[in-house]
């Protein structure tokens, strides 16, 4: 897979996801200012899920898992490079908030197969829904930091 290529495409799609996402909010802001409370409403309801995604190491595993697919621990050890303690813990949160599950994959009857961890639906969409946010950061650190070079 080429690399560049890969972002060019991932570039192009972002752009078309901003341009629906701005479009969305300025027909449903259209007609109605928000006042300070309504925004702070808004923003109380988000909150569980910022505190979740800034979470150390919890985009990696999504990631991980989205682009991996079902992963073993150590796999998701050496892929998302957090220590072995966060690891288990994030794993345990992300299990609570349904974004994955965990499961055995059995070889046979006589042997116990290996732990498996799979997004689920929710865990995939909110990875899936990330990535415009993340790459765009990305970017702009990129540029920020080659601008701050020269």
């Amino acid at each position: 897979m080429d690399v560049d290529m890969f972002w060019e495409d991932v570039e192009k799609r972002v752009k078309k996801v901003i341009d629906g996402v701005e479009e969305t909010l300025k027909v449903m802001l259209e007609n109605k200012k928000l006042t300070v409370e309504e925004a702070q409403e808004i923003l109380d309801s988000l909150a569980p899920s910022f505190s979740l995604l800034a979470r150390k190491g919890v985009l990696q595993i999504l990631y991980t898992l989205l682009l991996l697919g079902p992963c073993t621990f150590t796999e998701l050890l050496e892929s998302s490079k957090v220590n072995r303690r966060t690891l288990s813990f994030r794993l345990k949160q992300l299990q609570r908030e349904a974004m994955i599950t965990r499961y055995i994959e059995t070889v046979d009857r006589e042997r116990q197969g290996k732990t498996l961890y799979v997004l689920t639906e929710k865990g995939r969409s909110a990875a899936l829904l990330a990535i415009p946010l993340i790459y765009y950061i990305s970017k702009m650190h990129k540029s920020s930091s080659l601008h701050n070079s020269l």
